[in-house]
This record gives C-alpha cells, sequence and structure tokens, in this order.
C-alpha cells in the first residue's frame, strides 16, 4: 500500500509539474495557487499557513500571480484592511480544462467502488496528508535549528530522534481524523 502511494504521489507531482509548465509559473506559485482554487476565498496570511511559506515571500507569490492573471485581491468590504484572495474565472477555467480531465477518466473505473470503499479511501488520503504535512514542518524545523553546513545524514538522525517525542502529537491528529474532525 505504501509503495502503491509513493507511486500515485510521484504520478500526482509529474501531473502538478505539467500544469505548472502550462500556466507558465513555479511549483511553489502553482501549489499556492491550488490551495486558494481548492479553498475558493483565503488571506494571505492563511495562504502562508497552509504552504508553509513565510508571510513575505505569500506577498512575492501572490504578485506573481496577480500579475500573470490568474489571482486577485479583493477587499473585505466591512473592514478595508483585510484583503482575501481567490483564483480568476482564467484559472478555474484552466484547472477544469486540465484537472477535470481526471474527473472524466477516474469517474468510468471509481464508479466500481462502493461509497464504503470511497469514505475508506477517503479516511486513508486525509491520514497519510496528516502525517505527511506534520513531518514535514518536523524536519523543517529541525533544519532550520541545525548548521547548513552539517551532513544530511546527521540531520535526519536529529529529525528521528524528535520524531520520538513528536509522534505522540501527530497520532492525536490521526485520532481526530478517524473520529471525523475534518483535517486542514
Amino acid at each position: 500500500m505504501v509503495e502503491a502511494l509513493r507511486v500515485s504521489q510521484n504520478a500526482s507531482d509529474m501531473m502538478d509539474e505539467a500544469f505548472s509548465t502550462l500556466l507558465r509559473i513555479n511549483r511553489t506559485d502553482a501549489r499556492c495557487l491550488d490551495i486558494v482554487h481548492r479553498l475558493g476565498r483565503i488571506t494571505a496570511g492563511d495562504l502562508a499557513r497552509m504552504s508553509g511559506l513565510t508571510t513575505g515571500a505569500v506577498t512575492t507569490v501572490v504578485d506573481r500571480l496577480e500579475q500573470a492573471g490568474y489571482l486577485r485581491r479583493i477587499r473585505d468590504t466591512e473592514d478595508r484592511r483585510k484583503v482575501f484572495l481567490e483564483s480568476t474565472e482564467r484559472a478555474n477555467q484552466l484547472a477544469e480544462a486540465v484537472y477535470g480531465q481526471i474527473s472524466k477518466v477516474g469517474h468510468r473505473r471509481m464508479g466500481e467502488l462502493t461509497i464504503e470503499d470511497i469514505l475508506r479511501v477517503t479516511r486513508f488520503l486525509q491520514i497519510n496528508a496528516h502525517i505527511n504535512k506534520s513531518l514535514s514542518d518536523a524536519l523543517r524545523e529541525v533544519c532550520a535549528a541545525e548548521s547548513v553546513e552539517d551532513d544530511p545524514l546527521k540531520i535526519a538522525e536529529v529529525f528521528a530522534t524528535h520524531m520520538q517525542s513528536y509522534a505522540d502529537i501527530v497520532d492525536e491528529g490521526v485520532d481526530d481524523i478517524i473520529r471525523g474532525k475534518k483535517p486542514e
């Protein structure tokens, strides 16, 4: 199962790379655009938190995506200081034209799955996403705390040691998903 998931993640990564190439944007910008597209309307702060980027980096990403015509800033009507981000109609059309094909092709085969199968797979994917997000956050923290000149293997060993105490926190998030709490 883990091997199949890794192969699936690599295939998804290749698809995302091809889509980024189509849009003529870098992968980080495409990942941020995907987050905004998926959620509809969010603040730059939320985008920074969900993408793992700094607020300064998000500002640069938003500037590039806005200039490319894929993202727009919308001022809050009640609080003019608050700005929301949303994908443009052009970005939505591009996403539908490309990623919509996954739904069309996949629908023929996914129709063979029962609702219970789909719910199990969905929960598995949510758990996998939570674990990967938690581990990537922890690995970034360890990398930031260690010397850049250190051997990557030594840093990985520090990370593995760190995870011995962090694993319970990750497990709590998995338990929340199993209990039906919607993950971020």
